[in-house]
């Protein structure tokens, strides 16, 4: 049995909350979820009170042995494309090294490179914590027009336009320039060797 089939089967069949046991049905039938959260609110609901940046985040990578993702300071729609490319780029590549070296990274969803780092207040993630309490979470962090990050100097947005929640790793301030990376469908190296086991 495959760890994602477990992952399915750990999680809880219904709960009171209809977000979160909407989100369980979802995660079930979909590779993972992206809940976003900004002034926009679908409910028209006098409880709702905006957040003071918007953010959006993953639900479900953690069934699929990668870290949730969260991104501050985008729209929703943004926000979703850029969460979803990544969370299919991560499929392919070792997300600790791109964390731990400080690989920026060039996504089609955004004109700005971007970096993860180590997200350390999960407070936001709320359907992620219910669900997977112990999941280890990285923060999207997209540059400013000038290429530079909030933890750099001349950095020229505000601190509420991109909240950062997350820690960098010592040493790595300035990134030694984009890598494209790009999410190709085709054979990886047990397709191959399936496909040459079945040649003989």
């Amino acid at each position: 049995m495959s760890d994602y089939t477990e992952a399915i089967r750990s999680l809880p069949r219904w709960h009171p909350h209809p977000l979160v046991n909407s989100a369980i049905s979802r995660v079930k039938t979909e590779r993972w979820l992206i809940t976003a959260v900004s002034d926009e609110c679908e409910c028209d609901s006098d409880d709702c009170r905006p957040p003071d940046c918007s953010f959006a985040y993953t639900t479900g990578l953690v069934m699929h042995s990668l870290p949730e993702l969260a991104v501050y300071g985008l729209n929703a729609r943004t926000s979703g494309r850029v969460l979803d490319e990544l969370g299919d780029l991560l499929h392919g590549y070792q997300w600790s090294a791109i964390v731990a070296q400080g690989i920026e990274l060039s996504l089609r969803a955004l004109q700005a490179p971007v970096r993860l780092i180590e997200l350390v207040d999960k407070s936001d993630l709320l359907i992620t914590n219910e669900l997977f309490p112990n999941s280890a979470a990285l923060q999207v962090v997209w540059s400013d027009e000038h290429g530079r990050y909030p933890w750099m100097d001349d950095y020229a947005l505000l601190p509420d336009d991109q909240q950062v929640k997350g820690v960098i790793p010592p040493g790595r301030q300035q990134p030694g320039g984009p890598h494209d990376i790009i999410h190709a469908r085709g054979p990886n190296r047990a397709h191959r060797r399936q496909a040459h086991r079945r040649r003989k």
